[in-house]
């Protein structure tokens, strides 16, 4: 039998002593550890929210992985490729590529009575994965560019209250080149994806216009979307599709370099990792808050122990012996309070993710609401290392057993 544990657990039974200074100790202890691991917990499913929800976005413009022409960017409309790619059912078979699409830009200029804006028209075919603009589809409908060739475009809100547009206007475009081309396009459909600075800027089209426009063949594009798995690390993805498309391209291939979402679009992923740098330092706080309380409350229950230290010594436990027994009970403090804390941050997740209780302004955080995205396994990990962070801190205040003289204690009442 583990005398230490033994002991522990007889003082967790009956340590329960109304009155007592070292009951309101471990209340104030125990609560302490659980609020702690709540914030912690809801923190980084904050931050794991908000990743997930950006990147989603910034992907469904333009992919995550992006295969462009040397010194292009994804809007190139001066340099096309020719398609077919030898290593594109390669790299769609990946197990994180959801998609791989090949689409066409051209820049132009919207025009109304009272407003011209700059935009920049995407081609897309009948094969292009419509599913991010589905789910932030408010109005109408999405163009099917299936059949014919045809005038329906998809646009987002923003764009349209500066514009004044409505469902089913007509949108006068103008395409400057070595001549000016006039186009008139129908509005199908209006999105809301919360991105300010990007979807006041794109326009969803039929990829043959853009290439009629831009003098192209039926064959040739801008780039290449690569959208892949939510989960999955993009420049991980990006660097091994890079080795495939470095290691697979035959002579017939045009040269294409290999860029991700995250460099086109840094300052929305730096502004991510300057969020993981304010989780850090909440995660740090709420670990020096829970260990500083449990060190208060086990220091009041050695000092009201004190006669019981100076017998267990008398018996000849040893001064590690008798920090075990309060590390134990310590133990069972933090146990507890990760416990209610784990409860206590699974429900806030659960109500903000399903009812979406605290809502937020798009235009500053991209989102309407705070996104909650839970990971179990980092859950997990935080749980242990906290417990094994806050047992470290209180391995210090058992310092104080080995100052305890038992000729001296036994006389304490």
């Amino acid at each position: 039998m583990n005398t230490a544990r033994f002991i522990a657990r007889k003082l967790s039974e009956n340590g329960v002593v109304k009155g007592r200074l070292s009951t309101v100790s471990n209340y104030i202890a125990w609560i302490s550890v659980a609020l702690s691991i709540a914030i912690m917990i809801i923190a980084i499913s904050i931050v794991g929210g908000f990743k997930s929800e950006i990147r989603g976005k910034a992907a469904g413009f333009m992919g995550s992985v992006i295969l462009v022409p040397p010194g292009q960017t994804p809007l190139n409309e001066k340099y096309p490729f020719k398609e077919p790619l030898s290593y594109k059912e390669s790299i769609a078979d990946l197990k994180y590529v959801e998609s791989i699409n090949s689409v066409a830009y051209r820049s132009g200029l919207i025009k109304t009575e009272d407003n011209i804006n700059g935009v920049y028209f995407k081609g897309i075919d009948s094969l292009y994965n419509l599913s991010f603009f589905k789910s932030a589809l408010v109005r109408g409908q999405l163009p099917d560019y299936s059949g014919k060739l045809g005038n329906d475009i998809l646009i987002s809100g923003r764009l349209a209250a500066l514009m004044g547009y409505e469902l089913g206007d007509q949108v006068l475009s103008y395409f400057i080149g070595d001549d000016v081309k006039v186009r008139k396009f129908t509005i199908v459909g209006v999105f809301d994806a919360q991105l300010d600075d990007i979807d006041k800027t794109i326009i969803v089209v039929d990829k043959r216009h853009i290439q009629r426009l831009n003098g192209w063949d039926t064959n040739q594009a801008s780039c290449v979307e690569i959208r892949i798995d939510n989960d999955k690390n993009i420049d991980d993805a990006a660097e091994e599709i890079e080795n495939m498309v470095f290691t697979s391209s035959t002579d017939d291939d045009p040269s294409l370099f290999v860029t991700s979402i995250s460099k086109f679009y840094s300052h929305l992923f730096d502004w991510l990792a300057l969020l993981d740098l304010n989780v850090l330092m909440v995660l740090l706080l709420m670990i020096a808050v829970a260990g500083f309380n449990m060190i208060s409350a086990i220091l009041i229950i050695l000092f009201e122990k004190i006669s019981m230290i100076g017998l267990l010594k008398s018996l000849g436990m040893t001064n590690r012996g008798v920090s075990k027994v309060f590390l134990y009970r310590a133990l069972y403090i933090v146990g507890k309070g990760v416990v209610w804390g784990n409860v206590a941050a699974c429900a806030v997740c659960m109500l903000q993710k399903y009812f979406k209780i605290i809502t937020l302004n798009p235009d500053n955080y991209f989102v309407k609401y705070v996104p909650i995205k839970s990971d179990l396994g980092q859950i997990l990990l935080l749980d242990a290392g906290s417990i094994v962070l806050i047992m470290l801190i209180l391995s210090l205040s058992t310092i104080f057993i080995s100052r305890v003289s038992p000729d001296k204690t036994l006389r304490v009442n």
